[in-house]
């Protein structure tokens, strides 16, 4: 299936870029036998090819109105949300991925989904310890208490700054203003301590990384709409964007000490843009061309 036609790739030297898989079971029973079988393949030893974590859906969308929320969506009332996995099947789970050493990543947007992961996860744990860098994807929808516990177990959030560009119409009608304030909390959570990367969240959105930098960097939509950014105070500089898309996403796949760095040692993996990231205007950013992306050394593209 799917695992045989990417191998394949890999295996006659088809690719130019680095895969890391994220796999989806819904038993204990799946889990044990890939860990058993596919898992083992030798080609997932490289670093071209890699075994990456559990990936668990736990809500749906705020546009949809199917995020999983703690208190019932204001433009519908008596609506929480949809669950895609309920507590007991995601507890399971997580307990027989850390069983076997896998990380895990869930899906979650909404305050309640996020609570319950941050629940199924601290079970999961070892002293506390989040040593297998169980992460939350998405990560929208927080209050204070949830960013700080999340900050304090350590627990990797995986956020997609571009989302902001849809949200920021939509989920203050959903969610009311305080809690939207604190939520796609990119500012505070770093301030915090968290461990944090960006993504684009490909193929849904396109897989250039400079509209996500923009989005986290002004928080504005793509038309340069609020004036002054959505709830500005969560606004990063354009290092720490670049840092999450970088050290942090490396972090996440436990290649810290290999890439997300143009360093001695490390994979030469890198691009070369059309301007000067950080000097341009932040409203530019979004605009980026790259010129040229090598991958291990090797010249992939070029303009």
């Amino acid at each position: 299936g799917d695992f045989e036609s990417i191998r394949y790739l890999y295996e006659h030297n088809l690719s130019n870029i680095r895969y890391r898989h994220q796999v989806t079971f819904n038993s204990c029973e799946e889990i044990r036998e890939f860990v058993q079988g596919e898992k083992k393949n030798p080609i997932y030893q490289g670093n071209m090819l890699t075994m990456g974590p559990l990936k668990l859906f736990k809500d749906g969308s705020l546009g949809a109105r199917t995020a999983v929320v703690r208190a019932p969506y204001e433009d519908d009332p008596g609506n929480y949300g949809v669950e895609a996995t309920s507590d007991a099947l995601q507890e399971e789970l997580c307990m027989e991925a850390s069983k076997n050493g896998m990380q895990v990543i869930t899906h979650v947007i909404g305050d309640g989904a996020i609570e319950k992961t941050i629940n199924a996860y601290e079970k999961t744990m070892v002293n506390g310890e989040n040593t297998l860098r169980h992460s939350l994807v998405h990560c929208q929808i927080t209050d204070k208490p949830l960013l700080e516990r999340i900050a304090k177990l350590g627990i990797l959030v995986q956020y997609q700054p571009i989302f902001l560009d849809y949200d920021m119409h939509a989920v203050e009608s959903r969610c009311g203003k305080a809690l939207s304030s604190t939520s796609y909390a990119f500012n505070t959570l770093d301030k915090l301590g968290g461990k944090i990367s960006y993504g684009t969240d490909a193929p849904v959105e396109d897989c250039n990384p400079f509209p996500n930098i923009y989005s986290a960097v002004t928080r504005k939509d793509k038309t340069g709409w609020p004036e002054g950014g959505f709830y500005p105070e969560e606004k990063v500089d354009v290092y720490t964007a670049i840092d999450a898309y970088t050290t942090g996403s490396a972090y996440c796949e436990f290649m810290e000490d290999k890439k997300g760095r143009i360093k001695e040692g490390y994979l030469a993996d890198f691009t070369v843009i059309n301007q000067d990231i950080f000097t341009i205007k932040e409203e530019e950013i979004r605009d980026i061309d790259v010129h040229m992306t090598i991958v291990g050394g090797k010249v992939v593209y070029e303009e």
